[in-house]
């Protein structure tokens, strides 16, 4: 006999969850179509060489990557970039600025471990064609209603800008270890400040000079204060004060948009590891469970389409992490139902198979889900499949039943059952549900 047993890092769920995780989607779709953003879907392969044209370093190390014949291909490891790849494609069909979203499945051959997956959904939201702050916001502003939309609370978003590290360390001639820097800051909030420095050493910095990258990017706090310290330094690189400006401006458009001030904080610990990103980046934290990391990132990419046309277009998207997000809050979702039927009917004989048929016609006619249970054993055998299934309600077709044009209605909750006109059944339905 052969195991039963799935790769490491590649979940999958339980019926009852699974309800629980298509409702989060819906929601999540609704949220982003409230803001405007029309949906689309793009294939789980790639070609390698068009989906890793920008990407090299950590992220093609974690690529699923295979040839089949002479097609050197790749399963996709975010939908971002095939968005880019997409939106050049298709280039005159699409009208700019392009706003998206898309909810699909990524890989991606990194550490399995809790909340983190090889196999998982995300949740994008892309505007391509804009080049303004309010574009940044307003990505922001959906994710942000998703959120707040599946129930969720104590919500901070962290913001940063890949700007005010790049011209930092320009000022202090280290252009040249921008990228490197980049890439190691990004992960200090997840490794701790040993591991970042061990990486930075590595990429050829001293050790004071490590020293004052982690003290600098260990700034963070309300956008007043980091933006105040920030203008203090009087650095004169022109990416440095862009990039204040543009958080600034930010901060004055999530004010007149409703966002509270303990929503968001700026901190320069967050740099996004991707290549692709170039201005405002930024991650979000649930204050309920510090250790799940976080549940939705983006930020500003204004040169992704380069690679595929010689005139690049701007773009902005943000990223919820389903599948991370969703470990972290199934328990408070575990109790609901393992099968989407509101009504389980039963026939209590083979001779009224056929009116148990015409009963569940008739009822899901009136949109209501209806599972016919497949056979003629005892009722206490079919009552305990919808218990355990958790459908609250049983319909009973009986030869006098079929004989009348009438249902008995049982309540699995508190036991009570009626008989009525299958011409009201589904209205009575309605009122029990």
């Amino acid at each position: 006999m052969i195991t039963p047993k799935r790769p490491s890092g590649f979940n999958e769920l339980l019926p009852a969850d699974q309800l629980a995780f298509n409702a989060m989607v819906a929601i999540i779709k609704m949220s982003y179509e409230q803001y405007g953003y029309a949906p689309l879907e793009t294939p789980a392969l790639e070609l390698a060489p068009v989906l890793l044209a920008k990407e090299g370093g950590e992220t093609s190390k974690q690529v699923y990557r295979f040839s089949k014949g002479d097609t050197d291909l790749a399963l996709r490891f975010d939908l971002t970039i095939p968005l880019a790849r997409y939106a050049a494609e298709h280039f005159n069909e699409l009208a700019f600025p392009f706003r998206r979203y898309q909810i699909q499945e990524v890989w991606r051959a990194e550490k399995a471990q809790a909340g983190r997956y090889r196999q998982f959904y995300q949740c994008d939201i892309d505007i391509l064609g804009s080049k303004s702050s309010m574009a940044d916001v307003d990505i922001i502003l959906a994710a942000r209603a998703a959120l707040l939309a599946l129930g969720l609370k104590g919500v901070t978003f962290s913001l940063s800008h890949r700007g005010i590290l790049s011209g930092w360390l320009a000022s202090r001639k280290l252009e040249n270890k921008i990228t490197p820097v980049l890439r190691a800051i990004d992960k200090l909030r997840k490794f701790g400040e040993k591991t970042v420095a061990d990486e930075l050493k590595a990429s050829g910095l001293k050790q004071e000079e490590i020293k004052d990258i982690i003290k600098f990017v260990n700034l963070k706090g309300s956008p007043r204060d980091v933006i105040k310290a920030m203008r203090l330094l009087d650095i004169k690189d022109d990416r440095f004060i862009k990039a204040l400006d543009e958080l600034e401006k930010i901060s004055e458009l999530f004010k007149a948009s409703g966002v509270k001030s303990n929503e968001y904080v700026f901190d320069l610990r967050i740099s996004r590891g991707l290549d692709y990103y170039t201005g405002m980046v930024f991650e979000t934290y649930l204050a309920s469970d510090t250790k799940i990391g976080s549940i939705c990132s983006g930020g500003r990419y204004d040169n992704l389409l380069g690679q595929y046309r010689r005139d690049p277009i701007p773009g902005v998207g943000a990223s919820i992490g389903l599948s991370r997000l969703f470990s972290a809050i199934k328990d408070d979702l575990k109790n609901g139902p393992s099968n989407p039927a509101q009504v389980l009917i039963v026939a209590l004989g083979e001779d009224v198979a056929d009116y148990s048929l015409e009963v569940a016609n008739s009822l899901r006619k009136h949109n209501l889900n209806i599972l016919v249970y497949p056979g003629f054993e005892k009722i206490g055998k079919a009552l305990g499949y919808a218990d355990k299934l958790g459908i609250p309600l049983a319909i009973l077709c009986g030869g006098n039943e079929a004989d009348k044009n009438v249902v008995t209605i049982k309540n699995l909750k508190s036991g009570k059952q009626t008989t009525i006109a299958l011409a009201k059944a589904a209205a009575a339905i309605r009122k029990l549900l």
